[in-house]
């Protein structure tokens, strides 16, 4: 009895120290809710941001609501993913965490020393928040530590999101123009000037006029340029600063004049564009290049239609159709031809055969009642087509007796 009491306080105490373990867990990770912010910040309060990925960094600042790159110049930055960024930062939720062991943080990378970004938001001059981002465990997911904690979360976010190069940040858009504005284009060889609300090329010659097609596509190439990436303001040997492949100007409506001079480096694909109303030398793909550095003054001409040079041309037009839908040929005989034929259709007249050799004979022809000689009627489609086939052929078949029968009389050429 004695060892059965022994045994279910033996198990009493084990029950009571399991409770206690449960206990204990869920005071420590209770307080890690779903909904609960990783970051403890207010975007709006952010004014500035540095991402580092153990090579590159970069620095973002916020000066008059405008985001720049102070180490750039301030060089203006893409605000749309600068404000992206922020609010994805702000956004996300702790969840449970998936390790909290320092070992853990290198493996992950998401240790201080080895990590895959780090990105510092701060207020001023005072640090808001750090966070580490490394490994992705799946889809559009990745491991992040909060600066100071040990618990390690899974987050829908992306590295690429956080990346620490400068033409990742840089505003491509910096150069675009309303081409509406565009007033007047000089180019080598090549003027366009706004007349109301299309672009016309000057000097056209009396038989030429614009391609508006190939104007507006030129105009808009031009006022739509993208930066590829940033160069510096400091020019550099192989920009050819003295010498560019071309230059351009742009007069606006407000009465601005921008000049543009395009340069070649002696490496690579991509050109060179100094603006005048920047002091950065920037990179510009060969794509976006091209359709302005080849545009030639033949390319947006063309000449006048004209209608009167099509009709002396010569060109043959098609005769009437007949009742059953067939083309009629053009006739090209002679005027004799053509009177002789007349004639033989409205008088029956027989058409002399032309025989191929000198002295053949001709063939009988059938005689009225008189005796006299008959003429071939060549009225019916069939008696045309046999008296072609005769000509043709330089004898004449006998025609058809008459209803007396009479004698066929002979004749010699």
């Amino acid at each position: 009895m004695k060892k059965w009491i022994s045994i279910l306080s033996a198990l009493l105490i084990i029950q009571l120290a399991v409770a206690a373990a449960v206990n204990v867990w869920v005071e420590d990770y209770g307080a890690f809710e779903s909904q609960e912010k990783l970051l403890a910040l207010d975007g709006k309060s952010v004014d500035g941001l540095l991402i580092q990925d153990g090579e590159n960094s970069l620095s973002l600042s916020r000066q008059d609501d405008k985001w720049l790159l102070p180490d750039r110049g301030n060089f203006p930055a893409d605000q749309q993913a600068v404000k992206g960024l922020l609010e994805k930062l702000s956004s996300l939720e702790k969840g449970w965490p998936v390790a909290t062991t320092g070992g853990a943080a290198k493996r992950f990378k998401v240790d201080e020393e080895d990590f895959e970004r780090k990105l510092t938001l701060r207020s001023g001059e005072e640090d808001l928040a750090e966070l580490y981002v490394g490994t992705s465990p799946g889809f559009r997911k990745v491991h992040v530590r909060p600066a100071g904690q040990d618990s390690i979360y899974a987050v829908p976010f992306n590295v690429w999101e956080a990346n620490a190069t400068v033409d990742d940040w840089i505003d491509k858009q910096v150069l675009e123009l309303d081409s509406g504005e565009v007033t007047r284009v000089e180019m080598p060889g090549l003027v366009l000037q706004r007349d109301g609300d299309a672009i016309q090329v000057v000097g056209l010659e009396e038989d030429e006029e614009s391609n508006g097609a190939k104007v507006t596509e030129l105009v808009r190439s031009l006022a739509g340029l993208q930066v590829q990436s940033l160069l510096g303001k400091e020019p550099k040997p192989k920009f050819r600063r003295d010498t560019p492949d071309m230059e351009l100007k742009v007069s606006l409506k407000d009465g601005d004049e921008l000049t543009y001079r395009f340069y070649k480096p002696d490496e690579g694909t991509s050109y060179v564009l100094k603006r005048s109303d920047l002091d950065f030398f920037l990179g510009i793909s060969e794509y976006a290049a091209k359709p302005i550095l080849e545009a030639k003054r033949e390319q947006l001409v063309t000449k006048k239609a004209d209608a009167a040079s099509d009709a002396e041309a010569g060109e043959e037009k098609p005769v009437a159709s007949t009742k059953t839908g067939e083309e009629k040929k053009p006739v090209a005989s002679t005027e004799a031809d053509e009177e002789e034929q007349a004639a033989s259709t409205k008088t029956g007249e027989e058409k002399k055969p032309v025989a191929r050799e000198a002295g053949e004979e001709k063939k009988p022809v059938a005689s009225t009642k008189t005796g006299e000689e008959k003429k071939p009627v060549a009225s019916t489609e069939a008696g045309e087509e046999e008296q072609a086939a005769s000509t043709e052929t330089g004898e004449e078949k006998p025609a058809a007796s008459t209803e007396t029968g009479e004698g066929v009389s002979l004749e010699k050429e």
